[in-house]
């Protein structure tokens, strides 16, 4: 019996206990997640106000497993916005008694599926998620006691095969990413104090890339330690989710990132550090955004050693490289560059909207700490940058390619020397390279500068606003070292030397060379900008050349290429009163010191034309070599000048002397050989209207000019000069060349001319050339209006050869006359173009009372002649001489028939004069007789055509002269009285 008792009782228990553990299973097996199911969905509905769908619950009461399986929830548009196909907890319910807490051995997510979007109005669909009904006011709860934070382990958690996805339809065109497959895995994680777990997390990315985390963390104190890496994120995805706010688009291109980061817990928060970090760009392409054009193609560039502490507000990175990157940039026609033109205005507005909204963030900062940023070096390699100017007419272009830089030691502090190195090429051809170091605050630098076979002609754009001139060919080159620094004034020094190869210039409306030269060497350049001191030890020209003309109208070629400047509105400005300053201490302060040793040209030619002229001049002048020593604009400082040249290869230039460039005070000389005239024929057709034929020249000029006082010493040589025919001009000088020239030639037809110059540089009417043109035409018209003058300084005599005096009635040379006929004849023989003219002259005053006895003696004559004839001999009168006898009978014959009344013989026969009885017969009588002749105009030129022929025999026979270089004019018979002497008129005259 007892022992039936004991079974009976044994197996009541045991069906208790089979009772109770089928009960508890089958609340957990089946009536929790039938309840669990049913309850669920309506408690989230009511909490989202969305309709749920979980397919299945279940739950193992004995190992404590729960799984849900097959959720969703909907958006409002009945869009999944988030679901997983299961989620398994399983917990350890022993250990969490033992804990006394809460030890969870895994929590597994399969699949999750979340879908994020943004709608075309901007609101996000997890805004749908909203209580179907505003919850009971809460009453308040009775404080509970502290009882610290709840104790929780879970040994592992995990999300398999997650998504995430992603819309944006806010910009007007449908965004999307994903991220597939999302897979996170955690250990060990606890609330515990000192209990660390660890973890790792992948993010694969559907449009190319991923994301992976992998480290340690603690919850108690909160830290963590790991490694981040993002490989081949795509840059233009990013952009097109995130910043198509930029007014640039990101094309193309792929981001990589690894970092380890240890974060702790601190008295201010938490504290941050990143380290080990490396960023690398490839294949970037961003273009703009509007309009497609290029901006940036960048095939890689990579950030190593970055380093960040967010605490202590420092970055620091090792070094930045890139290589092979290609950047588009330019300057607009309103003057802006278009990187400043597409960010200027987004800057200020991120500016303005960062004061506003960034308060927060400012205030989490530490007040007045700025960031502190350190690059140990940056590296650009083979960059290319093409740069077009569109603010000139005609766009610029300019392309630098092979761009290295190199930049070392970076601090945004902006304190320390940062050593650069900096080279390209420009344009293909040229080179520029910098190397030294530079401050950055303040600004200060100090490089090596190199410039090698710059091109000049793509500048071009850049004088065509100036000048009509084409700039063909030409390289500069430079090499020195400069120093800039921020002051005030700016501080800027430049030491080296520089030199402008083969330049070529062309006037663009001629199409012809304007300015050229082979080289252009500048040694020795001392520049020194804020003390305006500028220095060159050497300037070298080499085969220099220039095209000066002047135009028909008087302008010059230089006149027609340039630009005249467009008229600009005149604005009227309100006055600014300023402080006045002592003028000569701000003329002292502008005035710049130039300086510069030696200035040396080599085989120098120049073109000169002058169209302006009644017949066009042109000249070509070669072989031009000199130098130049001295020049400085310090005021006691004067210059050395020796040049020398040829024109047209024949006739040698040099020029010699000093000049004190701050004073004006000057002493050259200019020396002029063999100049063949006929070259020169344009001036003087335009001066005198006439051609020349023939002849050199020579010219030797002494400038000086002293305190504004110029003084010229001109002597001109002149070799064989000879005129050719007249030429039409009305604007010519009226000068009797032809003689001027015969009297100047000497007996070898050289004419030596000398003759000073005065005058003040400081009178506005100077002119030297005016003055020069008056000298001479005043010497021409002195030696041709007095021809004799000269005649008498070349034979140092000062008698006046322009006359011959004759005793009255007479045409016999007077041995005083001759002797001055015979030096004339002399100097007439050396001066073989002259001719000489004689003029006759007869005075009746004072020739024709010596005249009247020869006109009785003829009337005497022609009476001896009639008694002759009557005896039958016929005899002119011209032949006829009278003896004495015959001429006292015939005299009184004569008389008495003149004067009938008044003749009587005397008792022996003698002739008598009624009224003067006493008188001496014959003289009286002669007397009486003359008085009735009345003067004979025949006689009279008779005698001024006599004594014309004695000069001219004299001076032929005697004198030498040829006889086709002597004239005899008209004669002419003067009523006047000879108040200088009875005189024929001699005349000299250009040979025809």
């Amino acid at each position: 019996m007892p022992i039936t008792l004991n079974r009976k009782k044994t197996l009541i228990a045991v069906a208790a206990v089979s009772a109770g553990a089928a009960a508890y299973a089958l609340a957990g097996f089946y009536l929790l997640p039938k309840i669990a199911l049913s309850k669920l969905p309506q408690i989230v509905k009511e909490q989202t106000g969305q309709t749920p769908q979980l397919q299945q619950i279940r739950l193992n009461p004995f190992s404590w497993v729960l799984e849900l399986r097959e959720f969703s929830l909907p958006a409002g548009d009945g869009q999944l916005l988030a679901g997983f196909e299961a989620l398994r907890i399983d917990l350890a319910a022993w250990e969490s008694i033992k804990l006394g807490g809460v030890v969870v051995d895994s929590i597994e997510l399969s699949k999750l599926q979340l879908n994020i979007a943004r709608r075309a109005d901007g609101r996000f669909n997890f805004a749908d998620l909203q209580p179907e009904q505003a919850e009971a006011e809460a009453v308040p709860a009775a404080p509970e006691a502290d009882t610290g934070p709840l104790k929780l382990l879970i040994r592992h958690a995990a999300i398999v095969d997650g998504k995430l996805a992603w819309l944006d339809a806010s910009t007007g065109q449908a965004l999307a990413e994903t991220l597939v497959p999302v897979n996170l895995m955690l250990q060990d994680i606890s609330t515990q104090a000192g209990q660390a777990g660890n973890g790792k997390l992948t993010l694969g990315i559907e449009s190319g890339g991923s994301i992976e985390w992998s480290g340690d963390f603690s919850l108690q104190p909160l830290a963590s330690k790991g490694h981040l890496q993002l490989d081949a994120i795509g840059l233009d995805k990013v952009w097109q989710l995130f910043l198509q706010q930029l007014p640039i688009r990101i094309a193309a291109g792929r981001a990589g990132l690894q970092i380890d980061y240890d974060l702790t817990s601190a008295d201010s928060g938490v504290a941050v550090l990143l380290h080990n970090g490396a960023l690398a760009l490839q294949q970037l392409a961003v273009v703009e955004k509007n309009s497609g054009k290029p901006l940036i193609d960048l095939p890689e560039l990579a950030v190593d050693g970055i380093g960040v502490d967010v605490e202590g507000q420092t970055v620091n990175v090792a070094g930045l490289t890139s290589r092979n990157a290609a950047i588009q940039a330019w300057l607009q026609a309103d003057g802006t560059v278009n990187y400043q033109a597409l960010f200027g205005e987004d800057a200020a507005a991120a500016t303005a909207g960062s004061a506003q909204t960034g308060a927060g963030a400012a205030a989490a900062a530490e007040p007045g700490k700025p960031w502190s940023v350190r690059l140990g070096e940056l590296a650009l390699h083979d960059y290319q940058v093409h740069f077009t100017d569109f603010s000139q007419a005609k766009p610029a272009e300019f392309k630098l390619s092979e761009l290295n830089c190199k930049l070392q030691n970076f601090s945004s502090d902006l304190a320390g020397k940062v050593p650069l190195q900096f080279s390209t090429r420009l344009n293909q051809t040229g080179s520029l390279a910098l190397n030294g170091d530079m401050l950055l605050q303040p600004f200060a630098a100090d490089w090596d500068v190199q410039i090698k076979n710059l091109q000049l002609k793509p500048f071009q754009p850049y004088l065509d606003p100036f000048l009509k001139l084409e700039l063909v060919d030409g390289d500069v080159n430079l090499t020195g070292k400069l120093h800039l620094a921020e002051a005030e004034p700016f501080q800027l020094t430049f030491n080296g030397d520089a030199d402008i190869d083969n330049l070529l210039t062309r006037d663009q409306l001629k199409n012809k060379d304007f300015l050229k030269w082979s080289n252009l060497a500048l040694d020795g350049i001392a520049i020194d900008l804020a003390a305006q001191d500028f220095k060159l030890a050497k300037v070298l020209l080499e085969r220099p050349y220039v095209r000066f003309n002047i135009k028909k109208d008087g302008t010059t070629n230089i006149d027609e290429i340039l630009v005249e400047p467009k008229a600009e509105p005149v604005k009227t400005a309100k006055p600014v009163k300023t402080a006045a300053k002592p003028a000569a201490a701000k003329a002292k302060a502008d005035e710049p010191s130039l300086s510069i040793g030696k200035i040396e040209m080599r085989n120098g030619k120049s073109d000169f034309a002058d169209y302006s002229l009644i017949l066009p001049f042109v000249a070509e002048m070669n072989g031009l070599n000199g130098e130049v020593r001295g020049f400085s604009s310090d005021q006691d400082a004067a210059a050395t000048m020796v040049l020398k040249g040829k024109v047209y290869d024949m006739a040698l230039v040099g020029i010699k002397g000093k000049y004190q460039f701050q004073s004006g005070d000057s002493d050259i000389a200019l020396n002029f050989t063999h100049m063949p005239l006929p070259l020169i024929t344009p001036y003087m057709a335009e001066f005198a209207g006439y051609r020349i034929e023939k002849g050199q020249m020579a010219l030797d000029l002494h400038y000086k000019i002293k305190r504004g006082q110029l003084e010229v010493q001109n002597k001109l040589f002149i070799d064989q000069l000879t005129l050719g025919d007249k030429v039409e001009n009305p604007n010519a000088v009226s000068l009797p060349l032809h003689l001027a020239i015969a009297l100047l030639k000497d007996a070898d037809g050289k004419i030596n001319l000398d003759f000073p110059i005065t005058g003040s540089l400081e009178d506005p009417q100077f002119s030297v050339g005016a003055l020069v043109r008056d000298v001479l035409v005043n010497l021409v018209k002195k030696v041709a209006m007095s021809p004799f003058k000269a005649i008498a300084s070349l034979l140092s005599d000062d008698k006046d050869f322009s006359s011959v005096q004759f005793t009255p009635g007479s045409a016999e040379l007077a041995k005083d006359q001759a002797d001055k006929l015979g030096e004339l004849s002399k100097a007439l023989l050396s001066k073989p173009e002259l001719t000489l003219e004689i003029k006759g002259i007869a005075y009746q005053n004072q020739d024709w009372p010596a005249m009247r006895f020869s006109a009785l003696q003829d009337v005497l004559k022609k009476m001896k002649s009639g008694e002759l004839r009557d005896q039958g001999q016929k005899i002119r009168h011209e032949y006829i001489q009278l003896s004495d006898d015959d001429y006292k009978r015939l005299l009184a014959k004569f008389f008495a028939e003149v004067f009938p009344q008044d003749f009587e013989r005397s008792l022996i026969g003698k002739p008598r004069i009624k009224s003067s009885p006493d008188a001496d017969f014959y003289t009286l009588a002669r007397e009486r007789l003359e008085g009735i002749f009345q003067p004979d105009p025949l006689k009279l030129n008779d005698l001024a055509v006599a004594r014309a022929n004695h000069i001219a025999q004299y001076v032929t026979e005697s004198g030498g002269i040829s006889r086709d270089r002597v004239y005899i004019l008209a004669t002419e018979l003067s009523q006047d009285e000879a108040a200088d002497g009875i005189n024929a008129m001699l005349t000299l005259n250009a040979a025809p």
